[in-house]
């Protein structure tokens, strides 16, 4: 069950919220958005205020609320959406992504992450963003620890915690731990990636399938999804 909501149900989650708040952004700014790029908008939009509410901790724990509630307007004030139509290809390329990197870990059976170079970077990412969406940046009352030691020297010194954010929203709305998430969270990247594929590609590929294709292999170069294996969201 744990496989099953961190590999489908998360990313489906991430999604919802992403496309609601992508809608938001696209009525504010008066303007259409090609319907492929609408998730990546709207998850640009999630980081800019959860960073406004992680600022302080006493608003913190509002971050997952507040987010829910603007994809929610974005949905209510963008009806009826069946009117602009679904690109089916560009979601085939990214629901195709998204399973090419969850493979390794979904066919080792258990929810985990991969950990493909031995770092401390996904521990280091998991504290920052269960630290920061209950208390945001402060560190009071943390006794000395690995834990409290690590977030010193990163929320200390000003690191910036933007990507980490959206994640938080969704493992607070799944309620599993960071650790079964943070794999398919990097994943849902990749997805989001084959979208903005699709979208550029259209001037130089008429076919849907042939642009479907190219965004398919165009998000999981060589390089990116080693990036994805060991841990890097920021690469990602």
């Amino acid at each position: 069950m744990t496989l099953f909501i961190a590999w489908f149900l998360f990313p489906l989650v991430l999604a919802a919220l992403a496309l609601g708040c992508g809608l938001l952004v696209e009525r504010i700014a008066g303007i259409n958005l090609p319907g492929a790029l609408l998730p990546a908008t709207g998850f640009a939009l999630i980081i800019v205020v959860a960073q406004f509410f992680t600022l302080d901790g006493g608003l913190a724990e509002l971050t997952t609320p507040v987010t829910v509630a603007l994809a929610v307007v974005g949905f209510g004030i963008s009806l009826p959406l069946l009117e602009r139509g679904i690109a089916w290809w560009a979601v085939i390329a990214a629901v195709a992504v998204l399973a090419i990197y969850a493979a390794p870990i979904v066919l080792s059976g258990q929810a985990t992450f991969a950990g493909y170079i031995k770092l401390d970077d996904t521990a280091t990412w998991m504290a920052l963003t269960d630290r920061v969406m209950e208390h945001g940046r402060s560190l009071s009352g943390l006794p000395p620890s690995t834990y409290e030691a690590t977030l010193a020297l990163n929320l200390g010194a000003g690191y910036p915690v933007g990507v980490f954010l959206p994640l938080g929203v969704g493992r607070a709305l799944m309620g599993q731990d960071l650790a079964w998430v943070i794999q398919p969270y990097m994943a849902f990247f990749g997805a989001l990636l084959a979208l903005g594929a699709w979208s550029i590609t259209e001037p130089l590929v008429s076919s849907p399938r042939l642009r479907a294709l190219a965004a398919f292999l165009g998000a999981q170069s060589a390089l990116l999804f080693g990036y994805y294996l060991w841990g890097g969201i920021k690469e990602m």
